[in-house]
């Protein structure tokens, strides 16, 4: 299960009830255009919640945006959530957001992200960790970075608790020399179910660009094998070792 689609998941459900809960007799706008630019700023505040933002645009140089809401439900639900974005003209932007929430009968979460850009390159890392109301909890990471003429990493995880005592984990990294094309990646996935049952496997590779790959794959209870890939040649798989 991807964490990413949970947390989309659960703001897409909360984000109408903090709209509809907002009176339109309360709330304000401000706005400005000249030659230079424009700017405007925004509130509303309703019986279970509010929101406010505000952002600037200088004309063909760049511009900046903040925004916030919270929202608390008549059971006990709640949710705060901020963002902000920048960018200028040629060199690049960033967006940060972050949210928490709880829910009317237990539960919460928390979530943080920031993404960059530039000619130069480009950085993101995000953070969830949640925490339902039987007891399970999930934790997530992702971060990455890019720089123009010389590679990439990336890293990413999640860790799963079952309230059950079943549990999950999984990673993925990868890292790519740009001076020489190529690269290396790793990424496994483990499983252990409430009855103590496992599974999973973990699996290397090395690259290079234009040319090939070659993976070691090992798994758990289940056949060892590698894969040979060469451009132009069909990928040759060879089993390794003994099932364990």
């Amino acid at each position: 299960m991807r964490v990413s689609i949970k947390t989309a998941l659960c703001i897409s459900l909360l984000l109408p009830l903090i709209g509809a809960s907002i009176a339109p007799a309360e709330a304000s706008r401000w706005r400005a255009r000249g030659q230079q630019g424009a700017a405007g700023a925004y509130n509303q505040a309703g019986q279970y919640g509010q929101r406010a933002g505000a952002r600037a645009i200088r004309y063909g140089q760049g511009g900046a945006g903040v925004n916030a809401s919270t929202w608390q439900g008549p059971n006990g639900g709640s949710l705060r959530r901020g963002g902000m974005n920048a960018y200028k003209s040629g060199v690049g932007g960033v967006h940060a957001s972050g949210s928490q929430g709880a829910g009317p009968n237990g539960g919460n979460y928390q979530r943080t992200g920031v993404t960059a850009a530039g000619q130069q390159g480009a950085y993101h890392n995000s953070q969830f960790s949640g925490t339902s109301a039987a007891g399970s909890t999930l934790d997530r990471h992702s971060t990455g970075t890019a720089i123009a003429g010389q590679g990439a990493n990336v890293d990413k995880g999640f860790n799963y608790a079952g309230a059950n005592g079943s549990s999950a984990s999984g990673y993925k990294t990868n890292n790519y020399d740009a001076t020489t094309g190529s690269g290396s990646s790793t990424r496994g996935r483990d499983y252990n179910t409430a009855t103590g049952e496992s599974y999973g496997y973990d699996a290397n590779t090395t690259y290079q660009k234009g040319q090939g790959f070659s993976t070691t794959i090992d798994t758990q209870n289940k056949q060892d094998y590698t894969i040979d890939y060469s451009k132009g040649s069909k990928p040759v798989v060879t089993p390794t070792g003994t099932i364990n």
